[in-house]
């Protein structure tokens, strides 16, 4: 087993958009974040008609709270992006591509006011922004509770515990006042000055280049610590549900329609269902006691055209591994499966990474008190 996790978990190639839609073995893929995070019930019917209609009957949620829709085909894209704008699903053009790497906390509905006047100085201006590299994104976390600190970003916009906004890079462990009016001035100040010590950042990596900027941090206003950890049911209000693998049919997302208000799409492949008390009465929901938020998963062979392993059936074989061992107790350990050596959909959150070069089935671990739990995976995936 190997534990050479940094370089295994290099995450190369590009990722898709409605505006970028790439190429794949069953035909072309989009992937998109709906506008502030939320689907309201009637957008998820016409979520539903726009995947039977055009796509595979599917949708994929994403461990950056995205959509993918596969199986498209190329006369049909434009049709398509029309149909979910006119939904009011995504965003007009012009401002899509500054939002697509901005994520929201799907428990901002106490702060739905501010999260969405941030959201909309973000859309406006971000674009005369220049950015470090190509991914750059933002993670705006003003829920009940720091949720997104595990979930990947660049600049971090969220409070601390007297409730003060905040800017921070990520990994830093604090950040500087701002008000909404004064946060694109904030975000161009510090990329300005990250950039002037180098203008080829890597991903995830300007906490590496800050120099001898550190100076404009106020070192007594710090973030508030995440306490909380994905899990299926009731929480803050809502229902955080799934199905496997977050990937939801078109059946599905019209039954889920005619039970709920509207969803938020979070980062952990899943929906919230805001001020709801109790799980729909749908049997295709996974179970709340399942491990579905544990094991993520990209689309894998045969959907991808680089893809060697079938991710979906090496889910389901961690998937019992994870049952027979913890039964009634909880897993910590977050379990990502990718189709090769690229690691899409890799977080920081994961502990258990397998993929695969020629065909062989690699796990890596990435804390030592998950050694025994990926063993045992690795034993079974080669028997």
């Amino acid at each position: 087993m190997r534990k050479d996790w940094l370089k295994m978990a290099r995450v190369l190639g590009i990722c898709p958009t409605i505006d970028s839609p790439i190429k794949s073995n069953d035909g072309y893929l989009i992937r998109f974040r709906p506008k502030y995070g939320y689907l309201s019930s009637d957008q998820l019917s016409t979520l539903a008609e726009a995947t039977s209609n055009f796509g595979n009957n599917f949708i994929e949620l994403t461990s950056r709270a995205n959509i993918t829709i596969r199986g498209l085909q190329k006369e049909y894209l434009d049709q398509l992006s029309n149909f979910l704008n006119q939904a009011g699903i995504i965003n007009a053009a012009e401002k899509r591509k500054n939002i697509s790497n901005i994520i929201y906390s799907p428990f901002s509905t106490k702060n739905k006011k501010l999260t969405q006047k941030i959201a909309s100085i973000l859309e406006d201006n971000l674009n005369n922004i220049p950015k470090p590299h190509k991914k750059f994104g933002i993670a705006v976390d003003l829920g009940e509770v720091a949720s997104l600190q595990q979930t990947n970003a660049d600049l971090r916009i969220e409070t601390n515990k007297e409730k003060i906004l905040m800017l921070r890079i990520d990994g830093l462990d604090r950040g500087i006042a701002i008000e909404p009016e004064t946060l694109i001035e904030k975000i161009e100040m510090i990329l300005s000055n990250v950039m002037a010590v180098s203008n080829q950042l890597k991903s995830r990596d300007l906490i590496n280049s800050i120099g001898e900027i550190d100076h404009i941090y106020f070192p007594d206003i710090k973030p508030r610590k995440q306490n909380f950890s994905p899990r299926l049911g009731p929480c803050f209000g809502g229902y955080m549900i799934t199905v496997p693998g977050g990937k939801f049919s078109s059946y599905q997302l019209r039954e889920l329609a005619s039970h709920v208000k509207g969803v938020a799409v979070t980062p952990w492949k899943s929906f919230f269902i805001y001020s709801a008390k109790t799980k729909p009465p749908l049997s295709f929901l996974s179970k709340n006691t399942g491990h579905d938020l544990s094991v993520s998963y990209c689309s894998g062979k045969p959907y991808c055209s680089q893809g060697i392993l079938e991710t979906s059936q090496v889910a389901k074989v961690v998937t019992t591994v994870l049952e027979e061992r913890f039964k009634n107790r909880k897993n910590k350990a977050k379990i990502h499966i990718s189709g090769c050596l690229k690691n899409c959909g890799l977080s920081k959150q994961t502990s258990i990474l397998i993929n695969s070069s020629r065909g062989e089935k690699s796990v890596s671990v990435k804390d030592d008190k998950f050694q025994h739990l990926a063993s045992k995976i690795s034993m079974e995936l080669n028997k």
